[in-house]
């Protein structure tokens, strides 16, 4: 059965010196970029108004905190998504950048070693199980994800006070994210077609990217810089689902973070209300200065302790910036779990 596709050409403007402007021709389409050099002023905040139905369009979905690759695991994942019919975006996040003295990779959240071998066997089963589970016709965006935390050991960007099994280079891990990432997109495409697959599985990268975990920033750039690099464009998409608090990094750096670089879309974590306001100032500081709308692509909540609907916290969202934007809905909706 012949898939459908979408596909838009974007030219994108303003690009950081890390890569080049240029137009490309992209599955699906993606807000326009802002590149900053910034010294942000206090905004101050948007009343949270109801934007009405077009916040709750979009169906959420289940995000996981990996506690293995293991492929058992990531295929029940799968299989649940599948039969769920989830469309929209499943972030894996399997834990901060590691180096186990061999192989790049990350310490997932048992504090267990994956290499991006065992990251992408994960991934696969996840992909496989969906595709045999899921109704025809469907869409989904698998992230493989990462974070700038190590928990109690923080990376402070070019000092290094604390954390173990660092990477050797970050600039050199995002690129083996980059090529994860489209190795696994290629993978899916393939099996797709083999089995007759009416589905659409893309797999995209996402970074939990929160400032109070990376004080020194340069960590979490240089993974964003070295992802753009691996990926030479705008795709596959580097989703930032982390925070925006005041205080920590400067706004040219959350911007360039949130949207800078050539592959990057956000989809702000809203884990209380302050999000709310600190994303709407950031929106509102590039309007302001530069005349850019910044798109937020989808909005993350969590699992854990007592949470609002999701539907009432992407209307909060969306009524702060749609004043600014006129944003009136996202694409991605997802609470991420244990």
């Amino acid at each position: 059965m012949a898939r459908l596709t979408f596909t838009a050409v974007i030219t994108h403007r303003g690009r950081t010196s890390d890569t080049e402007s240029t137009a490309h021709s992209l599955p699906w389409t993606w807000p326009r970029r802002v590149t900053v050099a910034l010294v942000l002023t206090c905004s101050p905040l948007i009343p949270l108004t109801s934007v009405g139905a077009a916040a709750a369009a979009t169906a959420p979905t289940t995000s996981y905190y990996e506690q293995s690759a293991s492929p058992t695991a990531q295929s029940l994942q799968g299989q649940t998504a599948g039969q769920s019919a989830t469309q929209g975006i499943v972030i894996l996040d399997f834990g901060r950048p590691a180096f186990d003295g061999t192989s790049d990779g990350t310490f997932d959240f048992a504090r267990n070693f994956l290499s991006f071998a065992a990251i992408r066997a994960g991934v696969e089963s996840f992909v496989m199980s969906y595709y045999n589970a899921a109704p025809a016709d469907t869409t989904l965006d698998v992230a493989v994800g990462t974070n700038d935390s190590c928990g109690l050991y923080q990376p402070c960007g070019s000092i290094v006070c604390g954390c173990p099994d660092e990477p050797a280079n970050y600039i050199t891990w995002g690129q083996h994210l980059a090529d994860t990432v489209k190795q696994l997109g290629a993978w899916s495409k393939g099996i797709a077609s083999a089995n007759g697959f009416t589905d659409t599985v893309r797999i995209v990268a996402a970074d939990d990217a929160e400032p109070a975990f990376d004080p020194g920033f340069n960590n979490t750039k240089y993974v964003m810089q070295g992802y753009a690099q691996g990926v030479g464009g705008s795709y596959p998409p580097m989703v930032d689902y982390g925070s925006a608090d005041p205080g920590i990094w400067s706004n040219d750096q959350l911007l360039q973070i949130a949207n800078g670089f050539a592959p990057n879309v956000a989809m702000p974590e809203i884990y209380n209300p302050s999000q709310i306001g600190e994303w709407a100032a950031l929106v509102a500081y590039a309007k302001a200065q530069y005349g850019e709308d910044v798109t937020l692509y989808g909005v993350m909540t969590q699992t854990a302790g007592p949470q609002p609907p999701q539907s009432d916290v992407v209307a909060q969202l969306l009524g702060a910036v749609s004043p600014i934007t006129a944003q009136r809905d996202v694409t991605w909706v997802s609470s991420i779990t244990p």
